[in-house]
């Protein structure tokens, strides 16, 4: 019968133990912050660009995601259409 109440006293211990460490580590972790998502540029992908209203321009080739293309066509003002 002795036995049982030392068996007792050891598991009360250690339980006591471990929620006392549970909480320890719950109070220690780091917040989680918000993340700003960032825009799905796809695929890399072949894109005709041309300029609107000059005919007599060439055509390009352009590869890119579609992040890309419209960086491309912000910088140059060609207008681009998949392949």
């Amino acid at each position: 019968m002795r036995k049982l109440g030392v068996v007792w006293k050891w598991g009360m211990l250690g339980l006591a133990g471990a929620i006392t460490a549970l909480a320890i580590a719950a109070l220690l972790q780091t917040p989680a912050y918000a993340v700003r998502p960032q825009p799905d540029c796809g695929p890399t992908r072949e894109w005709n660009c041309v300029i609107p209203g000059c005919p007599d321009c060439p055509e390009i080739l352009f590869e890119g995601t579609v992040c890309e293309k419209k960086q491309f066509e912000k910088e140059t003002g060609r207008v681009c259409s998949p392949a």
